[in-house]
């Protein structure tokens, strides 16, 4: 799978990468919400001519970014491909995040802070 990762914490992205690796995917990272929907744009543009396509099977987010929170990230991408799938891991219980992101419960999926690599790793697999 090509995924796209979107983590504020260089520490946490380097985390995701390397588990990410070891499974067998491809792995670009990006610091904030705004550099991922720009990355997503770009490969969106230079890969593909019907936007039923996606360079990414799938978009990991954090909630909690500067620029551009999760939330923002996903409803542009969204915008651009409605079937991208987006895992989003967030800190806050999903109730403290529900304002953000109500609209889009529906077509993410949804990991709560703190988890294992091996929970995001079954949550990964359970998404192809």
């Amino acid at each position: 799978m090509n995924i796209l990762v979107a983590e504020d914490n260089k520490f946490t992205a380097q985390q995701y990468k390397i588990l990410l690796e070891k499974m067998g995917h491809k792995v670009i990272t990006t610091e904030d919400g705004s550099e991922c929907v720009k990355k997503y744009k770009e490969q969106l543009k230079s890969e593909f001519d019907s936007l039923d396509d996606s360079p990414f099977d799938l978009v990991l987010l954090d909630h909690n970014m500067p620029k551009k929170t999760g939330a923002q990230a996903a409803k542009e991408i969204l915008a651009k491909n409605p079937n991208q799938k987006i895992l989003f891991v967030t800190g806050y219980q999903r109730w403290a995040v529900e304002d953000d992101t109500d609209d889009l419960f529906e077509k993410i999926v949804l990991l709560e802070k703190p988890f294992t690599l091996n929970q995001l790793s079954r949550k990964i697999e359970s998404l192809v």
